[in-house]
């Protein structure tokens, strides 16, 4: 036996003691006891919808697209119009950003024809209740930290500490074996922009040390 069927046999019994007769409580009783659990436990389930499988609905369905599509026009564009030096080699410096805006666009693409096609179908959810705010508040203090020291520690310090970051802000927490990856991932980024598109990033106090 279930619990809720124990609630209702329990919430039916406690109905015919007090009604002052010696009655069992009928089958009519319990059965609209059993209807008022049941549309209990199903309004309960709906306000716990899931956000990664539940069809949004409203003006936030189109939050995370617009998003999307902004900074895919946005590195585009960057791409399109950044100054490549005179000894820069093909593909140049513009290539990296301006295929992560076609890639960013595309998704935004695919995330809209989604949202038409939803829009007349399934359970849905209107609201970012669920939205948690913290590692998104943690990347971008992380941002403002990576611009502010970036000419003074350079990239590889600068560019580290922004993956630790990053990686902490999702739940990592092996601190030592986090820096170590990140630092490697940093060092990576630098020399790839400095072999493969020419391209020296900031090396802040350690090039006047090293």
């Amino acid at each position: 036996m279930t619990s809720d069927d124990t609630r209702v046999s329990a919430e039916a019994a406690e109905t015919a003691g007090t009604g002052g007769t010696d009655e069992a409580p009928t089958v009519e009783a319990a059965e609209d006891l059993r209807a008022d659990v049941d549309q209990t436990t199903g309004t309960d389930e709906a306000e716990a919808l899931d956000p990664e499988t539940s069809v949004w609905r409203g003006p936030t369905a189109w939050v995370i697209p617009a998003l999307v599509a902004v900074l895919g026009a946005v590195a585009l564009w960057g791409g399109l119009t950044i100054e490549a030096p005179p000894n820069a080699t093909r593909p140049g410096p513009g290539a990296f950003p301006g295929t992560v805006g076609v890639l960013l666009l595309v998704t935004a693409v695919c995330m809209t024809v989604v949202n038409l096609r939803n829009r007349n179908t399934g359970d849905g959810t209107s609201t970012l209740g669920w939205f948690e705010s913290r590692p998104v508040l943690l990347v971008l203090a992380g941002l403002v930290v990576h611009v502010a020291l970036l000419e003074f520690v350079g990239w590889l310090l600068a560019g580290a500490l922004l993956f630790w970051i990053v990686a902490y802000a999702f739940g990592a927490r092996a601190y030592l074996r986090d820096a170590i990856v990140a630092l490697s991932m940093s060092a990576a980024v630098q020399v790839g922009f400095s072999l493969g598109l020419g391209l020296s990033l900031p090396g802040g106090f350690l090039e006047m040390v090293l």
